[in-house]
């Protein structure tokens, strides 16, 4: 009897669940990283707490957190403009120096003539040092300023009216290598953070346990409980979860991610329907300097901040992938080639990245390739079309 009268109840009520009507893997990374944005806005801490969710949603909530820093790590990096900045600040007091000891070697006093001759020998080993890599160019800087500090040499500054310019220098030298260091820091964190590509499984795996979580739970109170305050609550989000999953699957179908019944394009084949798309072939598609004008004919300044893109899903790793692969530029005339510094490689993304261009080449044509390990294998690509350096 008791039996007969529970199936007649559950005849005249509504059980809800979450279901996922796609593949979550057709999500692109942007729709997938709003996706757990959304469920997480209404699967909040004190939602988890209240329903006895935590064991879930803790791990749940740890991977979406790396989701979010792996998305937005896309971005690029902040403070570039700021770096760029304090190398040119540095690099016109420097310049300013060298140029002042070059144009006292002429002067008709014959204390500052000999004084600037006496700077100049101290200065050969430094000049064309605005020119190196970043940290190079820090430790040559933060060198010359202690030589200069010599007593004699501090004597012959103040003859050629530099007294003033020296701690100038190591001032902009410091706060240059204050702004480099928090770079690479945040280089170190995002280097050895995961990608997209890994994380994503995760977020996927810990989101099917949370709401697997949520529908037994629901389930349970409709069985024994009858609780109309968890009811709602529940019920609440599992609607809004279940209307954030059937938007976004609009929105594949729409784009052509998915079948209009659906299911992804990739099963169309057996049914008659369209061939599911080839995987996209790797390879760069655009270098060009960071510059108002992003797509300038004129070239490619050397020593500034330079875009590469590319396609194919695949990020710029070394061999062990504790560090960025090769960036190679080549001279087209002479063969010659040199490789990006890696800490001139400012950021990486799964489409491209942002790199100072080669400081010391000629002007002239140039060919330019990458070699990268995501993934594990090795992959060499040549950007087909010659680049200008200027």
């Amino acid at each position: 009897m008791k039996s007969l009268l529970f199936a007649k109840y559950m005849e005249n009520i509504i059980l809800k669940e979450i279901t996922i009507p796609f593949p979550l893997s057709k999500a692109r990374n942007g729709e997938h990283y709003q996706l757990q944005r959304d469920v997480t806005g209404v699967v909040t801490p004190e939602f988890a707490e209240a329903q006895y969710l935590m064991p879930f949603y803790t791990p749940y909530q740890e991977v979406v957190g790396n989701e979010n820093y792996c998305y937005l790590n896309n971005l690029g990096y902040m403070g570039t403009e700021d770096i760029a900045a304090g190398d040119e600040k540095r690099d016109k007091l420097f310049t300013f120096i060298v140029s002042t000891v070059s144009t006292s070697l002429r002067s008709p006093l014959e204390e500052v003539a000999a004084a600037a001759k006496r700077l100049n020998f101290v200065l050969k080993p430094y000049k064309g040092c605005n020119e190196l890599g970043y940290a190079r160019e820090t430790a040559a800087i933060a060198d010359f300023v202690e030589k200069m500090k010599e007593e004699a040499n501090a004597a012959d500054a103040a003859t050629l009216g530099l007294t003033a310019i020296l701690p100038m220098l190591e001032e902009a030298n410091e706060a240059f290598n204050t702004l480099f260091k928090a770079r690479s820091g945040e280089l170190n964190v995002r280097v050895n953070s995961q990608n997209m590509r890994t994380v994503r499984p995760k977020v996927d795996k810990a989101f099917m346990r949370l709401i697997t979580a949520i529908n037994a739970l629901y389930l349970a109170n409709e069985l024994k409980d009858k609780d109309e305050a968890t009811r709602t609550a529940l019920g609440t989000v599992i609607d809004q979860i279940n209307s954030y999953l059937t938007q976004l699957q609009v929105t594949l179908t729409r784009e052509g991610v998915l079948s209009n019944k659906g299911q992804t394009t990739d099963t169309d084949e057996e049914e008659g329907g369209k061939t599911p798309e080839e995987p996209v072939k790797p390879e760069i598609t655009e270098v060009y300097s960071k510059v108002e004008d992003p797509h300038d004919p004129t070239g490619i300044t050397r020593g500034k901040e330079t875009i590469m893109k590319w396609v194919g899903d695949f990020e710029l790793v070394n061999e062990t992938g504790d560090g960025p692969g090769k960036i190679i530029v080549k001279d087209n005339f002479t063969g010659v080639e040199e490789e990006v510094p890696a800490e001139d490689i400012l950021s990486r993304s799964n489409t491209g990245c942002e790199f100072i261009m080669i400081r010391d080449f000629a002007e002239g044509e140039y060919k330019i390739r990458i070699e990268t390990y995501d993934g594990g294998s090795p992959l060499v690509l040549e950007y087909p079309e010659v680049i200008k350096l200027v």
